[in-house]
């Protein structure tokens, strides 16, 4: 199955470090403060300082006093923030002048280089902080070996601090970088948690968790296996537009297999890419979601997942691994390559909010039995208010047929209007049979229909066929809803048209039943276009849609279209 292709309309996702930058206006603020704080620190220095060097030093302050009080004004008052690299490059410069006008004086303005590294990695991630400490070590040791009086013997001096930078500037862009890491976990979780309601059922949370976690990822697309106990895995999909659907069909039957074969506790990462745009390139990774380890014990079932999708760069989480066959996230992007912290993260946030998915079933599986309890009470009274009398009319029914001669002109009346009483009372007793046990029933709705139309044939005179394309294994609760519609329309056919004769096709999708009604009119007068307001809420109310199509042939289909996720 190929990897969704993005509309060209579609903006480009910003990568990783530069959404969390983005995304924290508070972060933003804190830093601008910290800069007013290193501003206060070097004019602390400063007044220690010779009388020679004091007031250049002052003036230097200033000015990077100035610069830090901007931004921190920018961040705190202007609906603009500044979101460049090249502000902590600057910082790195300023406190660079400091050191280069303190000279030999102070050491404290080289500590303050690490500030800058700080910025950066928070910002920008730990590359660019690792940039930053790499070019302050530099500069200060130009610095430091300009002022050397032998450069061919560079000092302890020379030598000690661009080593604590090179030691230390690392060390804090690492840091930072957890961090961030860290508070990035947080904050999806809590965002994700205040907008799943386990009382919305297992769908409606597959849909947020799985929709949030594709976009904070800028993944093209997304599936999340869900297995719950007492209950076939459920297998969902989006992508970055937001098209949500829980897949079935032969397309769920295989993903599923493939997904399976993934093994429980291991995280997967690949990507797959082109050495000079021709030569094929791929990697694969993964490690133990709880020690961390790295192992290949799952190259094989991802490079299959990869190459099903189609996928550039793919990320395969196991989203719980109490059960047997564990529930499953997986994310692909064509634009982002994903990492081992970036699959770290994601089974960070998938521990929090797989509490939320079991939930949801279970409170859906305790729906579904309370359902199933009300239907049997429901059925045990329909069986006592609703068969017995009707049992009653039917042998009043067969009494009199017995009594009508065969030379009374009523027999017939007598003997169709038997049949019609036995047809209901078996209607009736099928009916309330499915609610006492709750079986859901694979061929529910043909019989249904075949039954309708001969009631309409015997009753109306109106000749109905009943054809299927493909097999038909619809479960009761679906053919109930669908039913209804079907009924009504052709009982609008009868009282709004003068057809005598009408159609209903049922056809069997990937994902959805279609069911044509179908009735002539006149060619040359068609009737003007019309909305069935009663059938249109029915299939909404399921997530279905119906299409009215005048054909100038001279038919109308009433096309009803419904999920069989409904």
């Amino acid at each position: 199955m190929p990897r969704s292709q993005s509309d060209s309309n579609t903006p480009v996702r910003k990568n990783g470090a530069t959404a969390r930058a983005d995304n924290s206006p508070e972060l933003r603020r804190v830093l601008a403060n910290i800069r007013v704080l290193v501003a206060i620190v070097a004019a602390t220095e400063a007044v220690s300082l010779s009388a020679s060097t004091r007031p250049t030093m002052m003036l230097a302050v200033l000015g990077y006093a100035a610069w830090a009080g901007w931004l921190c004004w920018v961040e705190l008052e202007s609906s603009r923030s500044i979101r460049s690299p090249l502000t902590s490059w600057i910082d790195a410069v300023w406190i660079l002048l400091f050191a280069g006008l303190a000279g030999t004086q102070s050491t404290i303005y080289t500590l303050l280089l690490l500030f800058p590294v700080l910025f950066s990695a928070l910002s920008f991630g730990f590359l660019s902080g690792l940039a930053v400490s790499l070019f302050s070590a530099s500069a200060i040791t130009v610095e430091l070996m300009l002022r050397a009086p032998n450069l061919d013997k560079p000092s302890l001096e020379v030598l000690l601090q661009p080593l604590s930078l090179l030691i230390l500037g690392p060390l804090v862009a690492g840091l930072a970088q957890a961090g961030i890491q860290m508070n990035e976990q947080i904050t999806v979780a809590d965002r994700l948690l205040g907008l799943a309601d386990p009382r919305q059922g297992v769908k409606r949370v597959a849909a947020t968790l799985l929709q949030g976690l594709a976009h904070h990822f800028s993944a093209d697309f997304g599936l999340l296996q869900i297995s719950l106990p007492g209950s076939d895995a459920r297998l969902f999909r989006t992508d970055r537009n937001g098209n949500f659907v829980e897949v079935t069909g032969e397309l769920r039957a295989t993903l599923v297999e493939t997904l399976d074969r993934l093994p429980p506790g291991i995280a997967s990462v690949h990507h797959r890419s082109h050495v000079f745009g021709r030569f094929p390139l791929r990697y694969t990774t993964g490690f133990d979601i709880v020690t961390k380890a790295a192992t290949a014990a799952a190259r094989a079932a991802t490079e299959e997942l990869a190459e099903m999708l189609d996928a550039r760069s793919l990320l395969a989480i196991p989203a719980c691994r109490r059960r047997p066959r564990p529930c499953c996230l997986v994310l692909e992007s064509g634009e982002r390559r994903y990492r081992s912290r970036d699959a770290e993260l994601l089974g960070a946030i998938m521990d929090q909010l797989t509490p939320v998915m079991e939930n949801a079933g279970l409170l859906e599986r305790l729906a579904d039995e309370a359902m199933a309890t009300e239907r049997a009470r429901i059925g045990r009274d329909l069986h006592d208010t609703a068969i017995q009398p009707y049992l009653g009319l039917k042998y009043g029914i067969e009494a009199l047929a017995r009594k009508a001669a065969a030379d009374n002109p009523l027999r017939n009346d007598i003997h169709a209007l038997q049949e019609i009483a036995v047809d209901e009372l078996h209607r009736l007793r099928e009916l309330v049979s499915g609610m006492r046990d709750g079986s859901g029933g694979e061929d529910a709705l043909l019989p249904a229909l075949q039954r309708q139309a001969k009631r309409f044939r015997e009753l109306f005179g109106m000749d109905v066929s009943v054809q299927c394309e493909g097999e038909i294994a619809m479960r009761r609760k679906l053919a109930a809803s669908i039913f209804p519609m079907v009924s009504e329309a052709l009982t609008n056919i009868r009282r709004h048209t003068a057809a005598t004769h009408a159609e209903i096709h049922v056809r069997n999708h990937d994902d959805t039943y279609v069911v044509d009604i179908r009735n002539p009119h006149d060619a040359n007068a068609p009737p003007p276009q019309f909305v069935p307001r009663s059938i249109v809420e029915r299939a909404e109310s399921v997530n279905g849609c119906v299409v009215v199509d005048i054909r100038p042939e001279g038919f109308t289909d009433l096309i009803i279209t419904i999920p069989k996720t409904a």
